[in-house]
């Protein structure tokens, strides 16, 4: 029952996740800038690429995104100046939902996996009941048995060939 409790918290926050990421339209620097490919080179986006022509357009962007500019709009106007080449994300694809479900489900996936594991376990351990104290007893007289008899073939092997 508290399994049970405990899946439906886990869901119902991955939910919330995800929808609280989808409809918030962000509005930092380091967003947009991740959003755009340096135009110098179109190889690495804006916030890790080191140019004067990205570090140029990184200092525009972060003075357009504390004016208040929308995300949309400081991205629509890079791409009509240099073309639709800049996305380095298509237009109105979000990634960060995607990641978010993926990463949610993998976690929930491995909770289960180790819930199945141990739930295993213990039902085995349960199961298994110990030896009863007779059959240890013949088990060991019978071990005793069987070693004196190799013990008498070694003898004999030895004094054959002695």
């Amino acid at each position: 029952m508290k399994v049970r409790i405990l899946l439906a918290v886990l869901v119902g926050l991955a939910l919330v996740a995800v929808v609280g990421s989808a409809s918030a339209e962000p509005t930092s620097a380091k967003y947009v800038e991740g959003r755009l490919l340096a135009p110098c080179c179109y190889q690495q986006t804006l916030d890790i690429h080191e140019s004067e022509l990205a570090t140029a357009l990184r200092v525009e962007i972060d003075g357009r995104v504390a004016r208040g500019e929308s995300a949309a709009a400081i991205e629509e106007d890079m791409v009509a100046r240099y073309g639709e080449r800049v996305r380095a994300v298509p237009k109105g694809a979000e990634p960060r939902g995607a990641i978010t479900i993926v990463g949610g489900l993998a976690v929930l996936a491995s909770f289960l996996g180790m819930l199945g594991l141990v739930r295993r376990w213990s039902r085995r351990a349960s199961k298994e009941s110990p030896e009863p104290a007779r059959s240890r007893a013949s088990s060991r007289t019978t071990d005793v048995a069987l070693d004196q008899r190799i013990d008498a073939d070694l003898r004999a092997l030895d004094d054959a060939s002695a």
